[in-house]
């Protein structure tokens, strides 16, 4: 009997204790979002719900679950970093055309029009739900939390926000979980390549040689690829808000092209792997890019060898990618061999806040931390030079070989805009010989103003264009400082292109015989397509 009791008592006091709880958690908070997929992970300005869809946002549902009075309560949702766009009230609105908004207010919070305090720097937002004036609340509602941007730059994803109450006795009870989804990934921007886009033309890597200091260039032409980092990662104007009013600029990408040499300018042309794909050229200030062309920097102009693309079409739903040609041209002075590199990263370039810690839009919105893609070679300037070889010589007994060497820098063609670029030059000769065993040392003169055998050098010891060198083995082989017998083959390097060179050996009795003068291939230039012949009267 005495157990009875205490069951019944223990199971009343279960009842008292389930409608007191009840009755304090008269209108249930849920949170809900359709988060980014994806988002650049140097943005400052990333989106926290999905950029595809207009409008959208973080939804704060009150689903009502008895009638009840409301009390006043501080809604507090915590983003993973600064907030860096603002309210429509703040005294710079950023960005001017999609600032921080509640939108959608309906059924209890339907009076919900303000916030109560945002706190950049920290990621807070608070907003404060609606007592009901000591009556019963009848009415469930939701509201949508549009607009809200981070510093995404040095996050790891997902990332999540949390949302928490100042109270829960005041009948409104907090979500669980408190956390909400708001960027599922983060990815790089692009990717830089030398190449081609489905369909366009590849057209290799630009060739330089340190002769040339006008007009025609040899393999002139460059590809470059910047390929996007994943679908959807760069935006126009209209894609980079919520309420399809324009921001101050698309995701934008400066290119930066480096070792042009003096006085030389490239012409850009551009294509596209879709269509839908479009951009214009910017300069570095913002400013149309008119002529379509980078130069060397200045101290007048010094970012006059960048140019930056800003998108006006793309595809939400694919990977796009775009392809810029570069054609040099100019009058070039002191060229020096090197590499022409181009390097790419996403801009505007920009902190996350002002030093009041507040949002900006200086410099551009959205805006990034520079995280610069390459450097990728589009060019090689390469000495002024040609290499020959003599695969058998001798001088021994009545034995010796001849050679002529001919710079053919000088030619007929330039009336009609293919001749060679007139360049006098030095020689270098690298002799290997033979012993009966195997091989011996290599021996190596260059000529200059008291190193000239043979016939034909000016007294600088170079070989002026139109001129004609003639040398035996043993003028070399003296030159090179050695004496005695010579059986072996010879590398011949000019300072200058186009030569042309024959051999042959002969006895002074009556015997001649020819030996072949190979002229070789210029060193590997990065794969230019369009480089397959060995010369060519332009170089």
């Amino acid at each position: 009997m005495k157990s009875s009791k205490w069951m019944f008592g223990l199971l009343a006091m279960m009842v008292i204790m389930t409608f007191s709880s009840t009755s304090f958690a008269q209108i249930q908070i849920q949170i809900f979002n359709t988060p980014s997929a994806s988002e650049i992970g140097t943005n400052r300005n990333a989106s926290t719900s999905d950029p595809i869809s207009s409008g959208a946002g973080l939804t704060i549902s009150g689903s009502i679950v008895a009638n009840a009075p409301l009390t006043t309560t501080d809604l507090t949702i915590t983003f993973p970093g600064p907030i860096t766009s603002s309210l429509s009230s703040a005294g710079t609105v950023v960005p001017p055309t999609d600032p921080i908004r509640i939108e959608g207010q309906s059924g209890v919070f339907a009076g919900i029009t303000t916030f109560t305090s945002v706190s950049y720097s920290n990621g807070t937002i608070v907003i404060t739900l609606p007592g009901s004036g000591g009556v019963p609340n009848t009415l469930s509602g939701s509201f949508r939390l549009v607009g809200v941007r981070v510093d995404a730059n040095g996050k790891t994803a997902p990332l999540a926000g949390t949302v928490t109450l100042s109270s829960s006795a005041n009948n409104y009870l907090p979500p669980s979980p408190n956390t909400v989804q708001l960027i599922s990934a983060f990815g790089a921007g692009l990717t830089a390549a030398q190449g081609a886009v489905s369909g366009g033309s590849n057209l290799g890597t630009m060739l330089v040689f340190t002769n040339q200091t006008a007009g025609l260039f040899s393999a002139a032409n460059a590809s470059l690829v910047l390929t996007e980092g994943f679908a959807f990662a760069w935006r126009t104007v209209t894609q980079n808000t919520t309420n399809l009013t324009a921001a101050p600029n698309s995701t934008q990408i400066r290119v930066t092209i480096n070792g042009l040499p003096t006085g030389t300018t490239a012409t850009i042309s551009t294509a596209s792997n879709n269509s839908a794909v479009t951009f214009t050229l910017l300069n570095s200030t913002g400013g149309a890019l008119s002529p379509l062309t980078v130069q060397p920097p200045s101290s007048g102009s010094p970012n006059r060898n960048q140019v930056i693309i800003n998108f006006t079409g793309t595809r939400p739903t694919s990977t796009d990618a775009v392809q810029l040609n570069f054609l040099l041209s100019g009058n070039a002075t002191g060229i020096t061999p090197g590499t022409i590199t181009a390097t790419a990263t996403m801009v505007p370039i920009g902190d996350a806040l002002d030093t009041s810690n507040l949002p900006t839009n200086t410099g551009g919105f959205p805006r990034f931390a520079q995280a610069d893609v390459g450097p990728v070679t589009i060019g090689s300037i390469l000495a002024a030079n040609t290499t020959l070889l003599i695969p058998y010589a001798v001088r021994a007994g009545f034995y010796d070989t001849g050679l002529a060497l001919a710079n053919t820098t000088s030619d007929p063609f330039a009336s009609s805009g293919g001749g060679a670029t007139p360049a006098a030059g030095t020689i270098s000769v690298y002799l290997f010989p033979r012993t009966d065993t195997g091989a011996g040392t290599m021996r190596t003169f260059t000529t200059s103003a008291t190193v000239r055998p043979g016939v034909g050098l000016a007294t600088d010891g170079t070989l002026a264009a139109g001129g004609t060198w003639t040398a035996l083995v043993t003028d070399m082989w003296t030159a090179a400082g050695q004496t005695g017998d010579f059986f072996g083959y010879i590398f011949i390097q000019t300072n200058f292109l186009n030569a042309h060179g024959a051999a042959y050996i002969f006895d002074g009795r009556g015997f001649t015989s020819a030996s072949p003068v190979l002229i070789l291939p210029p060193p590997a230039t990065g794969g230019n397509s369009r480089n397959s012949g060995f010369e060519s009267l332009n170089n």
